[in-house]
């Protein structure tokens, strides 16, 4: 292994963006997602069970990966948050430590090592500012030195068959928390085995590796949750489009125009396009089509992208063939794509969330049970870690609602998918009842805006929903209101514990 200046450096700047990151992240909020698996994690291991007492459209990786950190805020003085901070810091030191290792036994030049460990660091603590310890995130971190293995190909480090195999298990930890990030990888193998017409890559040990831990997560959903087969996907089929993003939000970003000048640079400076500037815009075009099959324009969904966008700029920064002709209209273009790429992100900022800000002043003590109306999970969330109040619902948010409401009401269905809808809504209307009855939440924050989110303009009462259960009057026969914010009315409970 080589220890020379670029190795030596990238382990100073490595050590000092951890170090930032510990002062800075922990301080910070997170995100609503991750805020709300911190609160569904600890109430899985007290015993509640995935997908019947925790209703969670995503698959159960995600706890698996969260609980540590709960774990570790049970054994330190450290909020749940601060430890999944911390959790997720350490993540992204030991692989990005595990890809300097990596690099400095490539046959590349020390610029080309440096410039893409820079944009590793810029990918792990510095991209995802506003989206810290999200599932892209996650997945980022565990799959990045399997990323760039596998792009670099012949270039690469020559790897141990035990540690391709470790290599291929962490980057599958990350890929399968959601089935569209195995598009990324898929696009660097395609990529390579278009240009090199090898077809053998595709059974390379790393991809049969992963392909055998995907097998095994299945197989596991299917033993050990069957709940999300049975419960959560054949509804989650029916409603969830309600949160699809409109055609501007998920095209109209500065993601995107960094797609077209990376695109436009390869094809105009053909003599980069080499093995691994192929493999890596194959990459991008993979987070492309992961961010688009998701059909929601969300922040943390183009993360990927971004990232490898970040790794395309590295990867022809230190190439000499490129700037030959001194061509300043390139460097002009690449510093366009860093900028559109990371750029947004930054200008971000940290996590913000007015709302949970406002909401707080009507939760006073600890511990006080709180439930959410509302069908956007950032209604509660991080609500409930800022005011360590206990969750009082088995959904993050209603998400079962909109979809349905809106087919219905829309006339968007006939025969037997009218009547399933129907059965979504009265299932969600009696577990929202349940809920009610059962947790006796001291607060209650119900979502009165005129025009919802995920409603798609279609007007919808919560209190006039539920009236609908015969149960429901008596319960809520102990709340009284006391007040609103954003939109939101503030409900107390009035009968006692």
């Amino acid at each position: 292994m080589r220890a020379d200046a670029s190795t030596r450096l990238q382990w100073f700047a490595l050590a000092i963006i951890v170090l930032a990151a510990l002062l800075a992240y922990p301080r910070f909020a997170l995100t609503h997602d991750a805020s709300w698996y911190l609160v569904a994690t600890g109430m899985w291991l007290d015993g509640a069970q995935l997908f019947r007492d925790i209703v969670e459209i995503n698959p159960p990786l995600s706890f698996y990966l969260t609980a540590p950190a709960v774990l570790l805020s049970r054994i330190l003085p450290l909020t749940a948050s601060q430890a999944y901070a911390a959790y997720c810091i350490v993540i992204g030191a030991l692989s990005a430590a595990w890809i300097i290792r990596l690099l400095a036994r490539s046959a590349l030049a020390g610029a080309q090592r440096t410039m893409l460990f820079a944009a590793v660091l810029a990918t792990f603590f510095v991209l995802p500012i506003a989206e810290f310890g999200q599932r892209e995130h996650l997945m980022l971190m565990l799959a990045m030195p399997y990323l760039l293995v596998l792009a670099l190909g012949g270039q690469g480090p020559r790897c141990t068959p035990a540690e391709r195999i470790a290599i291929a298990l962490a980057a599958a930890l990350g890929l399968m928390l959601k089935p569209y990030f195995l598009l990324v990888p898929a696009g660097i193998i395609l990529a390579r085995v278009a240009r090199d017409r090898q077809w053998q890559r595709l059974f390379d040990l790393p991809n049969l590796v992963i392909g055998v831990a995907l097998l095994s997560y299945v197989g596991l959903i299917v033993l050990v949750h069957p709940a999300y087969l049975s419960e959560i996907v054949p509804p989650a089929r029916l409603v969830y489009a309600a949160y699809d993003g409109h055609p501007l939000a998920l095209w109209l970003r500065p993601e995107i125009g960094a797609v077209l000048i990376a695109t436009w640079i390869a094809l105009r400076h053909r003599s980069v396009l080499d093995p691994v500037l192929t493999a890596l815009l194959g990459g991008a075009a993979g987070a492309l089509a992961c961010y688009v099959i998701q059909n929601k324009g969300w922040d943390y969904h183009v993360l990927p992208l971004a990232a490898l966008l970040l790794l395309v700029v590295a990867w022809i920064v230190p190439q000499r063939r490129a700037w030959r002709s001194n061509d300043r209209l390139l460097a002009v273009l690449l510093g366009a794509v860093v900028l559109l790429a990371l750029g947004n992100q930054i200008a971000r900022g940290p996590y913000r969330n007015p709302l949970a800000n406002d909401l707080a002043a009507f939760v006073p003590e600890p511990g006080m049970r709180i439930a959410v109306l509302s069908a956007d999970v950032a209604a509660g969330f991080p609500l409930v870690n800022r005011t360590s109040a206990r969750w009082a619902s088995r959904y993050p948010a209603h998400w079962l609602v909109p979809g349905a409401h809106i087919r219905l009401q829309r006339g968007d269905c006939a025969g037997q998918v009218c009547r399933k809808l129907a059965e979504v809504l009265d299932r969600a209307r009696g577990n929202m009842v349940d809920d009610l009855i059962a947790y006796r939440p001291e607060r209650v924050f119900i979502d009165e805006n005129r025009r919802k989110l995920f409603f798609g303009g279609e007007p919808f009462d919560y209190l006039a929903f539920l009236r609908q259960d015969a149960r429901f009057a008596a319960a809520w026969s102990c709340y009284a209101r006391i007040g609103s914010r954003r939109g939101y009315g503030v409900w107390a409970r009035t009968c006692g514990a």
